[in-house]
């Protein structure tokens, strides 16, 4: 399903989690396919005891859907969760979404956020990613894990919420002493008060 935009509102940058939480499930594919090709090859041999001779096909065909079942788990899925992964940042939302068949979709508005932070482990350095941390208010984060190029993505949100058009509480009216002129010096005092 395509990503509606709405009016004026354009695409800034489209991307996928490091291709780092990969490693695990190509070097268990690796074994898997190691761990097939041997037994294959040992149940072809020729001296295979007698008892293991009558066996050698059902073996081949049980260990044949173990190795395809072991490399759908272990490394197929995975590679199906991260391609299904992305993280899109328009001029008015940052977006995260999951998932093929069922799709788990998280926006947050550019504007609603309060402040941006990075988090990078020393492997995550290296390969220049990290963790995104949006300040949503409250005590509250959203964590966008494993952001390639974290910190040019960070400075590409931060121009993002400095290009959004600006409204009174963001171009510096004193938003108190704009309540005091609308409801007088007490302010506001409900309906029930005269």
């Amino acid at each position: 399903m395509r990503l509606k935009l709405d009016p004026g509102e354009r695409v800034i940058v489209i991307t996928r989690p490091q291709a780092r939480r990969l490693f695990w499930p190509a070097v268990a594919f690796l074994l898997v396919l190691a761990a097939g090709g041997f037994g294959a090859g040992w149940l072809s041999r020729e001296d295979l005891p007698a008892w293991l001779v009558d066996w050698r096909a059902p073996l081949l065909l049980i260990g044949l859907l173990l190795a395809v079942l072991l490399a759908g788990k272990m490394s197929v899925l995975p590679l199906l969760r991260w391609l299904g992964t992305r993280y899109l940042l328009t001029n008015r939302r940052l977006i995260v979404r999951q998932g093929w068949g069922r799709r788990r979709e998280h926006q947050l508005l550019l504007a609603s956020i309060f402040g941006l932070a990075t988090e990078q482990s020393v492997l995550q350095r290296m390969l220049r990613s990290g963790q995104l941390r949006a300040d949503v208010g409250y005590g509250r984060y959203s964590v966008l894990p494993d952001v390639p190029e974290v910190v040019r993505f960070r400075s590409l949100v931060v121009k993002a919420i400095e290009d959004l058009p600006r409204t009174a509480m963001f171009d510096g009216v004193d938003v108190e002493r704009l309540q005091e002129m609308e409801y007088g010096e007490e302010g506001w005092q409900g309906d029930d008060q005269q």
